[in-house]
């Protein structure tokens, strides 16, 4: 392992925020209590409308603390990929430490990071964690471990994984964007585009201690319960998260050849073609006929009847449902 001296790496830790007034100040409170040294702080806010940058003034004018901080906010809205996208434009740091704003970072996380990096040669470009979960309150309700930390994963499996890593708890370097570039996508989800990347270039590393307090109520991993729900807006959230898998899908695919690995692409781009077959049968804009023919030449006629079958069992589901609930008007 490299020594720290005067090896020492310089770390960013880049909090970013948007519309989280409830829990900002805690994210920004474990941002200041890094251990880490030497360590620079950026907090970049995605043009909020509620009152997350009025905090962020708040406490960085009473910052007293060893570390840089510096305070972004964007003029307009970015959106979350947007935002991620410019998170090396705004650091300084060869090691990023990625922090949400409604999550929590312990002490040592930046520490532990850098240990982890450094006894990878600097080879690591991507560096993830475990986390422990907490509800709305802050209260601790368990933890959480990535199967690819657990039990390790074959590429070819992480290729088609719709779960990677827990992107709140990354670190990374410079080497994955400049290998890649931005992300194309707008709708992907960023761990699953940030995770498969490290892995096709050899980088990524994990540590199994848990180093984020995780709200896995809040923020837009969060799901309603469905028996709160209608079929319509039940229906809305599938597609929604089928089209953010397509869109990772469609980035693993460029992403493969942009560097010349061709071996994995035939097994993507079979699951593309399926994904936006399911996605198309929950739409429910198709004539059946015409469907199930073109997708018995394609070789798929099993994956759209599945996905058929699996549509109206949640439609009879939510039939059912609202037969047993129905309110009272007597």
């Amino acid at each position: 392992m490299h020594g720290l001296g005067d090896d020492r790496v310089r770390a960013t830790f880049f909090l970013i925020t948007y519309n989280q007034e409830l829990y900002v100040r805690e994210a920004i409170e474990g941002a200041f209590s890094q251990t880490y040294s030497p360590l620079e702080i950026v907090i970049s806010d995605d043009c909020s409308t509620d009152g997350t940058f009025r905090i962020i003034e708040e406490i960085s004018r009473g910052y007293e603390g060893p570390h840089k901080l510096v305070i972004n906010r964007n003029p307009v809205n970015l959106g979350l990929i947007g935002h991620i996208n410019s998170i090396t434009t705004l650091s300084s740091g060869e090691l990023i430490v990625y922090a949400a704003g409604d999550d929590i970072s312990l002490p040592d996380r930046t520490k532990k990071l850098v240990e982890c990096y450094l006894a990878s040669e600097r080879k690591a470009s991507l560096i993830h964690s475990s986390v422990y979960l907490i509800d709305n309150a802050g209260n601790i309700q368990g933890s959480r471990t990535p199967e690819v930390i657990e039990h390790g994963m074959e590429i070819a499996e992480m290729a088609l994984s719709g779960s990677l890593i827990i992107g709140a708890t990354s670190a990374f370097t410079r080497k994955i964007e400049e290998t890649f570039g931005p992300i194309r996508y707008h709708k992907c989800i960023e761990d699953l585009v940030m995770g498969f990347r490290s892995t096709l270039i050899g980088g990524l590393d994990s540590i199994k201690e848990p180093l984020v307090l995780y709200r896995h109520e809040a923020g837009i991993t969060a799901r309603s319960d469905m028996t709160q729900q209608t079929c319509d807006q039940w229906t809305k959230r599938k597609i929604c998260d089928k089209e953010a898998y397509l869109a990772v899908l469609s980035q693993r695919i460029d992403d493969l050849k942009r560097i010349g690995n061709e071996d994995l692409l035939p097994l993507l781009q079979r699951k593309r073609f399926e994904e936006l077959l399911t996605r198309k049968v929950w739409i429910g804009d198709y004539n059946f006929v015409k469907l199930a023919s073109y997708s018995l030449k394609r070789g798929v006629l099993k994956e759209f009847v599945n996905s058929w079958l699996r549509e109206k069992k949640w439609r009879f589901f939510f039939s059912l449902k609202n037969f047993m609930y129905k309110p009272d008007n007597s």
